[in-house]
């Protein structure tokens, strides 16, 4: 979690946001302790996250590409994500006058909030959350005066003057003037459009699973079955399909051609079929997996 700020009030609304995804690799515990520090505003540039991250021995990923705010017109939208044992998600969504707050769940919406009027979000952990919230205080009597530009702008000044490795170097910021009409449909809609992007990549990371395991059968060494009435019969352990998918066509036996004579027993040798008997290759038109 990094940071996402957001501002709603008669003048419009805004919103500022990190690119920054971390991924630790490691024993749970040392990076419960990793992040425990991170988060205390202790590390401050990705030098020290490394160097500390040696210390417990976690592996650190930095992505400093991920897109949490947007522009759907008329509504800002904001996230940020903690992946763990479940997959978690806080949403919000900005427009004139008006704010949504949503908390997901392993794609179940688990808490939602609207507020109208005028106000200040910042989702982060607690140093930069504290930072934010601090630096805001200081002109949280000038908002409502200010142009959703010089808003823009302070979240811009008070930003880049955050030390802490959690944060990208670059920020991404979006403005509105005007309010979006149909406040709650718009939300409802990009939620959907979540959700059954989140469904689409599900199943198709199950199909990958099942891919992968297939590949991983393909038989690479051994003897696979015997010729009889001049096909090849597959032993029980193995089966035959006709190409790597979710749902391949399966077989016991198969068309098969060469140099072979009945009863001849076919192997694989370094990833080449043969007749074990006189090591002349054979072909067939199927891939051959174990079971």
């Amino acid at each position: 979690m990094s940071v996402v700020i957001g501002y709603y009030g008669k003048n419009g609304a805004v919103i500022a946001g990190d690119k920054r995804n971390l991924l630790f690799n490691g024993i749970e515990s040392n990076r419960a302790k990793l992040e425990e520090v991170l988060y205390s505003g202790e590390i401050k540039n990705d030098e020290e996250l490394f160097k500390k991250a040696s210390e417990f021995e976690v592996t650190v990923h930095i992505n400093d590409t991920r897109e949490k705010v947007k522009s759907l017109g008329n509504l800002l939208s904001g996230e940020v994500v903690s992946i763990g044992k479940d997959s978690k998600r806080r949403r919000m969504y900005l427009t004139k006058e008006k704010c949504a707050i949503i908390d997901i769940e392993n794609d179940q919406i688990t808490n939602k909030s609207v507020k109208t009027g005028s106000g200040i979000v910042v989702f982060g952990n607690r140093y930069v959350k504290h930072f934010v919230e601090s630096e805001i205080k200081k002109h949280v009597q000038k908002l409502l005066k200010m142009s959703a530009r010089e808003i823009r702008d302070l979240f811009e000044k008070i930003l880049k003057n955050i030390e802490n490795a959690t944060l990208s170097d670059t920020f991404e910021y979006y403005v509105v003037e005007a309010g979006e009409p149909e406040f709650e449909k718009a939300v409802n809609k990009d939620l959907d459009d979540l959700f059954n992007y989140r469904h689409d990549l599900s199943i198709k990371m199950a199909e990958m699973q099942i891919l992968t395991m297939i590949a991983e059968k393909i038989v690479k060494i051994g003897d696979v079955g015997v010729i009889k009435n001049g096909t090849l019969v597959l032993y029980d352990e193995f089966l035959a399909i006709n190409k790597i998918c979710p749902e391949p066509e399966i077989y016991s036996e198969i068309e098969i051609t060469g140099e072979f004579i009945e009863g001849d027993i076919i192997t694989i040798d370094n990833e080449s079929l043969k007749v074990k008997r006189t090591g002349s290759p054979v072909a067939v038109q199927k891939i051959i997996c174990k079971k």
